[in-house]
């Protein structure tokens, strides 16, 4: 006799987590993500300065960023280093990292370049 399925707490008798339809509480209400192009936005603040830390960054640096999304990384980055280039696909993604720092000393050191960085010539970066 086969076992009978049960009603999970969520109210799915499936089991498999990749059958469940996606929240919406994922979403964001701003930018529809394409992740074809792997497009992600770090959100964790903890994560963000944790990457700074184990890139050592000094005064001195120019640092590249490719794919700087909203730019929660890239502000963390522009507290620690000389410059930042980032280079974005998405031109409303590009136009949100602009927007961060407008109007703010930072916006001197940071660079939006706009197109694949493959294809862009990029400038001289530590």
């Amino acid at each position: 006799m086969p076992k009978a399925t049960r009603q999970k707490r969520n109210g799915s008798a499936q089991s498999s987590p990749y059958t469940s339809t996606p929240s919406k509480k994922s979403s964001n209400p701003i930018f529809k993500m394409n992740t074809d192009l792997g497009q992600h936005v770090l959100r964790n603040p903890g994560v963000a300065q944790a990457i700074v830390d184990k890139a050592d960054l000094k005064q001195s640096d120019i640092v590249l960023e490719v794919g700087p999304g909203s730019g929660n990384l890239t502000v963390k980055i522009l507290e620690k280093a000389k410059k930042v280039i980032a280079v974005e696909l998405d031109p409303r993604m590009a136009a949100e990292v602009t927007k961060r720092v407008q109007g703010k000393p930072e916006a001197k050191r940071l660079e939006v370049l706009l197109g694949d960085v493959i294809k862009t010539e990029l400038p001289y970066f530590d």
